[in-house]
């Protein structure tokens, strides 16, 4: 049995109850197969960080399923989860990708706005150091 579909019975499973005990609906689904059951807990952990169930006890062995999780149930289950989830999370990379391009171009213009102001600067400098040249000579020159 593959990771995915065990989540899908496993969330299918505690959207029909309001609280399941993890290692028995395990058993229930799995039967007893010991490769696949050592893994339950992992597999229970992935449900629990995709905000689809939580923990009812301390102990982490009763999951409880979220309002995030139902409506995923209502929309398809964990496969429908799985698809849109990656859909969403490409047009997420997409759109970050986008700003970051759009930031780089905002970044080159105000570096080019600093050069052209470096540059002015160092030219007006340079006519105000020449002028007053200009004058302390011509002021040195009248006497």
């Amino acid at each position: 049995m593959l990771q995915e579909e065990f989540l899908q019975q496993l969330l299918q499973a505690a959207y029909q109850q309001p609280t399941i005990n993890l290692y028995n609906q395990a058993h229930a689904i799995m039967g007893a197969d010991d490769v696949l059951f050592a893994n339950t807990r992992t597999w229970a952990h992935q449900l629990v960080r995709e905000k689809l169930a939580v923990y009812a006890d301390e102990e982490k062995t009763e999951l409880h399923i979220t309002n995030y999780g139902r409506y995923w149930i209502t929309q398809g289950g964990y496969m429908a989860f799985l698809r849109e989830f990656h859909d969403l999370k490409e047009k997420k990379n997409a759109e970050k990708e986008q700003q970051k391009l759009e930031l780089l171009e905002e970044r080159l213009k105000l570096t080019q706005y600093r050069l052209m102001g470096f540059w002015l600067t160092l030219i007006l400098s340079i006519v105000g150091l020449l002028s007053l040249a200009l004058n302390l000579y011509l002021l040195l020159t009248k006497h």
